[in-house]
């Protein structure tokens, strides 16, 4: 396929992100470990109701072909490494044709192919020689060697744990070549399951949700995996207007037992003079992504101030 420049008119067709990925809970797979089972869910996906990545092609009716290939999370994307699998997958990218009574396309089956560390590079250069439908290439008449250098260089800074799709659609000529290229658009990323700081953050159980205003007490936070040196705990209060308090736990890394249990003090209220019990609310936060959980509530008590000892 020719590379093609984006079509851009006024309100004319565009490609729009129907439905987003699920960015977490799906695991890359290694070339050796087989195909996957189940193809990559959609955000609203559920146990009992399955749905998929889909686009939609805005402002048109016939066919169409659309690409996904599988791109940086970065601020400016490249083409990733890592490469797709399943039905109408080839050399790492998907391709599916838009049957002309349709407007938006499912893609039900899509796998992510992890590629090892050391095969990164190679797999860059391979992609950016071998595929006309790079969009971020280098220029046709720069040598190998230059798309070697790039290759190199950008496999050092490649976040292997982290990808997002990018969707192209190609609209057809008067030939009935497709070659009509819209602007490609990015979905959310997406982050390897089986990566230390994908998992879903959880607060399964604390062994006490009330304290005193002046903080300083003992709490023991039960969660689902987290790791030592990225997780903090929140507490927080809001109100109509947004935001009107926030503070964390007090923990260091030795305090977070087998990635499973927090042992933290609570932090001092914001009011030291609170005359009746508050409800605020206490989450896991991570620091690399600001990723939080659900909140639980969490009650602050006003301080007790004792009674002189009768004699």
């Amino acid at each position: 396929m020719a590379q093609a420049e984006p079509l851009r008119l006024a309100d004319g067709p565009y490609l729009q992100i129907a439905e987003q990925p699920k960015q977490r809970g799906f695991r890359f797979r290694y070339g050796c470990e087989g195909p996957s089972h189940g193809g990559l869910p959609g955000a609203s996906s559920e146990k009992n109701r399955k749905s998929y990545p889909q686009v939609k092609i805005c402002n048109y009716q016939g066919p169409a072909r659309v690409v996904v290939q599988l791109v940086t999370a970065s601020q400016e994307p490249h083409l990733h490494a890592h490469s797709l699998v399943g039905k109408q997958c080839d050399k790492g990218i998907c391709v599916v044709n838009l049957q002309p009574k349709e407007s938006i396309i499912s893609f039900p089956n899509l796998g992510i192919l992890h590629v090892t560390k050391k095969n990164v590079s190679k797999k860059l250069e391979e992609r950016m020689t071998d595929q006309p439908l790079y969009v971020f290439s280098l220029p046709q008449e720069l040598q190998r060697n230059l798309i070697s250098n790039a290759a190199m260089s950008q496999s050092k800074e490649m976040d292997l744990s982290v990808v997002r799709l990018m969707f192209t659609a190609f609209l057809p000529n008067s030939d009935g070549g497709f070659t009509r290229r819209l602007d490609p658009v990015i979905s959310d990323p997406i982050y390897d399951s089986k990566a230390p700081n994908a998992s879903n953050l959880k607060i399964v159980r604390m062994d006490r949700t009330a304290g005193c205003v002046t903080g300083g007490e003992e709490v023991y936070l039960l969660c689902d995996k987290v790791q030592k040196d990225d997780i903090q705990v929140r507490f927080y209060e809001d109100d109509d207007t947004g935001l009107t308090w926030e503070d964390f736990g007090d923990f260091s890394p030795t305090d977070v037992h087998r990635q499973f249990a927090i042992v933290f003090k609570t932090p001092k209220y914001r009011d030291q003079n609170l005359q009746k019990p508050i409800s605020v609310f206490v989450q896991l936060k991570r620091k690399s992504d600001n990723e939080t959980s659900e909140p639980k509530p969490f009650t602050y008590h006003p301080q007790i101030i004792g009674k002189p000892r009768s004699l």
